[in-house]
């Protein structure tokens, strides 16, 4: 967030002068967020800038009428936030993370890395859709290579820790974690997973600047320079309806050595002249 805040500096939006923040946060309680969503569309807002995809849904089933940004969606059209992506047609617009499941890439380059690989640990949130869509994507490769898919589930910060554990004890090889509870915990994954020595694998440079062995998806810097640019456009008058949701253009496979090197593990060199970055 921190990020947007000097990306929105940057566009001219001061805090304190011609903008005014009204932050909220459901502190990892997805059955909070609707509750939430009211008592901030109650306040007026111009603009609601709701990241996940969960907390745009909330903010959606709570106003028609005041504009909504996403910056991480996956499913803006089968969630009913927007009519299609060119044509948001209604209060909401943003940024897509990913236009389909990027679990068989992470998959391939972990059997690259780990080729020994065969029993996968998925964690994710049961109320987070994304926990499905990945379970979906994931079932099939993993069959196909003769791996098991073992899903953790964990729907608050409460039930986090246990269902790391309940996987690691279930001799998982690694932990693939999905979903904004995951996200915002994936520290405490990654503690608890590299005492055992088990790798973890993520979808951004978040997740592996916390330790995790590697991640690919959607440039992180790019999406947050589209959403905060989108929150400029409408701010100055344009409207989310006929605003298209922005697709993702650049992906980045990040590996973490320093992590590699802790685990044991020993990252083929072709794998590290092909990555976008090495963090030592």
């Amino acid at each position: 967030m921190h990020a947007r805040r000097l990306l929105m500096l940057a566009l001219g939006w001061i805090e304190g002068q011609n903008m005014v923040y009204d932050r909220v946060y459901a502190d990892d309680q997805q059955r909070d967020l609707p509750r939430l969503a009211a008592e901030l569309v109650a306040r007026k807002p111009e603009l609601i800038y709701a990241p996940p995809q969960s907390a745009a849904v909330a903010a959606r089933q709570a106003t028609r009428t005041i504009a909504i940004v996403f910056a991480t969606g996956f499913n803006p059209v089968g969630a009913g936030l927007v009519e299609s992506l060119a044509r948001p047609g209604g209060n909401a617009t943003g940024v897509l993370s990913v236009i389909e499941s990027l679990a068989p890439k992470r998959i391939e380059l972990l059997r690259e890395i780990l080729p020994g690989t065969k029993r996968i640990g998925l964690l994710g949130d049961p109320n987070d859709p994304r926990l499905a869509g990945e379970r979906s994507a994931l079932a099939p490769v993993a069959t196909a290579l003769g791996m098991t898919l073992i899903v953790g589930e964990a729907s608050n910060p409460v039930e986090f820790d246990p269902a790391v554990a309940r996987l690691i004890g279930q001799g998982v090889d690694v932990i693939y974690g999905t979903g904004t509870l995951v996200t915002n915990l994936r520290g405490r994954l990654i503690e608890q997973a590299n005492r055992r020595r088990l790798p973890v694998i993520g979808s951004n440079l978040s997740w592996v600047e916390a330790g995790a062995l590697f991640s690919y998806g959607r440039s992180q810097d790019e999406q947050i320079r589209c959403s905060a640019r989108i929150v400029d456009k409408i701010l100055k008058g344009a409207r989310p309806a006929d605003i298209a949701v922005e697709q993702p253009t650049k992906f980045e496979f990040i590996i973490n050595l320093k992590a590699a090197k802790a685990l044991g593990i020993t990252v083929p060199q072709a794998l590290l002249v092909r990555a976008d970055e090495v963090i030592q």
